[in-house]
C-alpha cells in the first residue's frame, strides 16, 4: 500500500499533555469483530485463528463461515469486543466507527485505503474519522494499513539474546525487515502505522519500550507527527534501557527558503530530529539491511561489551579488508599479546599472520574441530580482546561450512561475544544455515558489521551520560516580539541583555554629534554598523565598518546613512551602532530557530565568515542543558580552535556555555514568538564570551 508522508505542518511541537494509551487491550483483545469480506484472505484467517479469543464476522449480506460466526449487524453480538478490524470503503468506515463507539469498542484497526493518501476527498474522510474516533474514545491504527500488527513471528529454539519490536510507516518496506529472520533476526511484533490518523510511531516506541519481550526497537519512519510525544516516548525507551534504531527519511528544507538569519538557513526539521536522536541515544541508519542488522546486534548483545575486536578468517585478503573497514568506523583492532601469538603459531603455520587479524590460511580447516575450537578459546582469552568477528567472505564449500560449524559449536560456551559475517551471495550452502543457527549476530557485509559495532559503542558511551533535561522556560515580558518581523537593533539588545546574554560594549546613535561623543566614550578601536530591519546582513551591502578610529566616527556615520539611502531610499533607519571592536579569540555562532514541526532548536557552530562556508554546526531541540552544549561544541571542527590550536591560549569554553545556555533559556521562554535569533559572531576569548552582532526575528503568534 502507499503511505502518507507526514508533512511538517501537521506536526505539533508544543503539545504539553502526553498521550499514553494502554495498548494491551489492542494487542490482546478479549473479543474481535471483523467488518468486511475475508474471502480468499488466507493470511488474515490464520491471524484471526491465533487471537486466542472469540472472533466475529459482520456482513450485512449474512453468509456462512466454517471458522467464525457471521452476523448481519454488530448489535447481534453479545460477547465482549475489544477490537474492531475494518476492511470496507471509506464512507462505510465512518459509520462503523460510530457503531463501535456506541457499542463501547475501545480499539479499531482500519485496513481500508482511500483516505489522505489519495487527495483532498480522502483527507476529508480521514479528518472525520479522527474526530469521530476521538469523540467516542476509540484508539485507531491506520487507516491505509495492514494487519501485520497481529502477525505471529515464530522464534526458533536456537535464537540467542532478545527480540526486536518493529514499527514502519510503509507496509511494503517492513516486509524485508522481518524477513531478516533468515539471518537470525527475530521479532516480537511488527506494527505498520499507515496514515496514523490517531495512533502513531511515537505511541508504538513507548509500547515496545514497556514490552518485556522486546529487547530493541527498530523503525522505518517517514515523518513524526508530534515532536513532544516522540521525546516522551524516547525518554521511556531510555528509562527501560531499550536501544532504538531508526531509518528516518523525508528530510525537508521547508522554512529555509523564507529564513532571514544564518541560523534559519542552517536549521531544518531533519537536523532537529538528528539533535533529538543525539540527546536520547537513537541510532540513525540509512537503509533497510542496516536497520535490520543493527537492531539485531542491539537485541543480541548484552550491555557494556567493549569494542576491541579480534578478526579471524581463512584468508589474508579478508583480514586486510576487515581491518580497513573496521578502522574506517573507529573500531579498535589491537595486536594480540606476544604470548597469545606464540601459542597460536603452535596451531597455525608460522608464515601466516596471527597478530590481529588472524589468518588461518584455510589449510588449518583440515585440522580437527577440537583444535580449531581451541584456537578460538586462545583468541578469546587474550586480555586485549572484547569481541571476536569471524569473517566468511566467500562460500567455498567444506572450508567455509566447517568454519561456520566452528562458530555454531563454540558460541554455546564462548567466554566472549562473537559476531559472524557471511559476505557471499551464495546462501544455499550448509554453512550459511549453520551460522544462522549458531544464534550469534550475522551480517552480510563488513560495512554493516562495523557500522553496527560503532553504533553499539556509541550507545554504551551515551548510556553513561543519559539524563532528562529540565525545562528552562520562564515568564517572558518581551513586547518587541509581539510584532512579527525583524526586531530593531536597540530592542534586540534589550531582549538579550534582559536574558543575561553578554554583549560587547556599544551605543546606538542617531546623529553625527552623538556618534563623535559615543566613540570618544567607548574609546579604542571601534566597529560601526547601520541599524535597519531592511538590511539584516550589513557586511554584505557595505553597511559595516571595522577598525574605526574614534576621531572618524562622525564622518563614517554620515557615510553609512548615505549608503543606506542609496540602497533603499524608503528603508527605515534606526541609527548607527558603535561598538567596541574586540580582537583575538574564536568567532562562533549561537542561534535559535522555531519551526512548527519541531519547536525551537538551538544551533551552535563556526561563526563569522565561516558560518555557511564550513557548515560546521550542531543542532539540538530545546530543552537543553549545559552538558548538551559542551557535547555540541566537542563535535565541531572549530572545537580544536577553542581548545587553543598552534600554541594559542584556550578560549573560555565555560563562558561560552553560559552564554549559549542563556540563549536557550530565552528560546524556550519565547516559544513561537521568537522565530529566529542569530548571534554571529560570538567572540570567545581566553577571558570571556560576548555577542558582537545580533539579529532577531519575531514570529507570528504568541503561543
Amino acid at each position: 500500500m502507499s503511505n502518507r508522508q507526514a508533512s511538517a505542518t501537521e506536526i505539533r511541537a508544543d503539545v504539553k499533555v502526553m498521550d499514553r494509551p494502554d495498548l494491551v487491550g489492542f494487542f490482546k483483545p478479549r473479543g474481535v469483530v471483523v467488518f468486511g469480506s475475508i474471502s480468499g484472505q488466507r493470511g488474515a484467517v490464520e491471524r484471526y485463528k491465533r487471537f486466542g479469543c472469540p472472533v466475529y464476522l459482520v456482513n450485512p449480506k449474512g453468509g456462512d463461515s466454517d471458522l467464525f460466526p457471521v452476523y448481519r449487524d454488530l448489535d447481534e453480538i453479545e460477547g465482549t469486543i475489544d477490537l474492531a478490524l475494518i476492511r470496507t470503503a471509506p464512507a462505510t468506515v465512518l459509520k462503523l466507527i460510530d457503531q463501535c463507539g456506541r457499542r463501547g469498542v475501545p480499539n479499531a484497526l482500519v485496513f481500508s485505503s482511500g483516505f489522505s493518501e489519495v487527495g483532498p476527498e480522502g483527507r476529508a474522510y480521514e479528518e472525520k474519522l479522527t474526530a469521530l474516533a476521538k469523540h467516542h474514545g476509540i484508539r485507531v491504527l491506520g487507516p491505509n494499513t495492514n494487519e501485520n500488527a497481529f502477525e505471529r513471528f515464530d522464534v526458533p529454539e536456537y535464537n540467542r539474546g532478545g527480540l526486536i519490536g518493529l514499527i514502519t510507516q510503509s507496509g511494503h518496506n517492513g516486509r524485508p525487515i522481518v524477513q531478516g529472520n533468515v539471518i537470525g533476526a527475530h521479532f516480537t511484533r511488527w506494527i505498520a502505522g499507515g496514515n496514523e490518523a490517531d495512533l502513531e510511531a511515537a505511541h508504538f516506541i513507548r509500547f515496545f519500550a514497556e514490552d518485556p519481550a522486546s529487547a530493541s526497537i527498530a523503525g522505518y519512519i517517514e515523518g513524526f507527527r508530534n515532536f513532544a510525544l516522540l521525546r516522551d516516548s524516547l525518554i521511556c525507551a531510555n528509562e527501560h534501557d531499550k536501544p532504538v534504531t531508526i531509518l528516518k527519511i523525508g528530510s525537508t528544507e521547508e522554512g529555509a527558503a523564507t529564513a532571514v538569519s544564518h541560523t534559519g538557513h542552517l536549521t531544518g526539521p531533519d537536523s532537529v530530529v538528528d539533535g533529538l536522536f543525539a540527546q536520547h541515544g537513537v541510532t540513525r541508519v540509512r537503509d533497510l539491511d542496516e536497520l535490520c542488522e543493527t537492531a539485531n546486534l542491539f537485541a543480541k548483545f548484552p550491555p557494556n561489551i567493549g569494542s576491541r575486536v579480534a578478526l579471524y578468517s581463512i584468508s589474508g585478503g579478508s583480514g586486510t579488508l576487515m581491518t580497513e573497514v573496521a578502522a574506517s568506523y573507529g573500531i579498535k583492532v589491537p595486536a594480540l599479546e606476544a604470548e597469545t601469538q606464540r601459542i597460536l603459531h603452535t596451531y597455525i603455520a608460522d608464515y601466516l599472520t596471527v597478530a590481529n587479524p588472524i589468518d588461518n590460511g584455510a589449510s588449518f580447516m583440515a585440522d580437527t574441530q577440537k583444535r580449531r575450537l581451541e584456537v578460538l578459546d586462545i583468541i578469546a582469552a587474550d586480555p586485549n580482546i572484547d569481541v571476536i568477528v569471524v569473517g566468511i567472505t566467500g562460500a567455498i564449500g567444506k572450508a567455509s561450512d566447517d568454519l561456520a560449524d566452528d562458530v555454531f559449536q563454540w558460541a554455546r560456551t564462548a567466554s566472549k561475544p562473537v559476531i559472524a559475517t557471511w559476505n557471499s551471495y551464495k546462501t544455499d550452502d550448509p554453512g550459511f544455515q549453520r551460522l544462522v543457527e549458531s544464534g550469534v549476530p550475522v551480517f552480510r557485509s563488513f560495512r554493516n558489521c562495523f557500522a553496527a559495532m560503532r553504533s553499539y559503542g556509541d550507545y554504551q558511551a551515551w548510556r553513561k551520560t543519559r539524563r532528562v533535561r529540565p525545562s528552562l522556560a520562564a515568564p517572558l515580558a518581551a513586547p518587541m516580539l509581539d510584532r512579527p518581523g525583524v526586531v530593531s537593533g536597540e530592542e534586540t539588545s534589550a531582549l538579550l541583555t534582559g536574558a543575561g546574554v553578554p554583549l560587547a560594549r556599544e551605543q546606538i546613535v542617531t546623529s553625527e554629534t552623538q556618534a563623535a561623543t559615543a566613540a570618544k566614550s567607548l574609546g579604542g578601536t571601534l566597529a560601526m554598523k547601520l541599524m535597519s530591519p531592511a538590511f539584516p546582513h550589513k557586511s554584505d551591502v557595505g553597511l559595516l565598518r571595522l577598525g574605526v578610529d574614534p576621531a572618524d566616527a562622525a564622518a563614517i556615520y554620515a557615510e553609512l546613512v548615505a549608503r543606506a539611502a542609496e540602497l533603499d531610499p524608503a528603508a527605515r533607519i534606526d541609527g548607527v551602532l558603535i561598538q567596541e571592536q574586540l580582537s583575538g579569540g574564536v568567532e562562533m555562532l549561537v542561534g535559535l530557530s522555531y519551526h512548527p514541526a519541531t519547536g525551537t532548536a538551538l544551533t551552535i557552530g563556526a561563526g563569522g565568515i565561516y558560518t555557511e562556508i564550513m557548515d560546521d554546526v550542531a543542532v539540538r531541540p530545546l530543552p537543553v542543558d549545559a552538558e548538551d552544549i559542551r557535547e555540541m561544541v566537542a563535535g565541531l571542527k572549530v572545537a580544536r580552535l577553542l581548545a587553543g590550536a598552534r600554541g594559542a591560549k584556550p578560549a573560555n569554553l565555560e563562558a561560552f556555555v553560559e552564554l549559549a545556555l542563556s540563549v536557550a533559556r530565552l528560546g524556550e521562554s519565547a516559544g513561537s514568538r521568537l522565530a529566529e535569533l542569530d548571534l554571529n559572531p560570538v567572540l570567545v576569548t581566553p577571558d570571556r564570551a560576548v555577542a558582537v552582532d545580533a539579529l532577531a526575528v519575531a514570529g507570528a503568534s504568541s503561543g
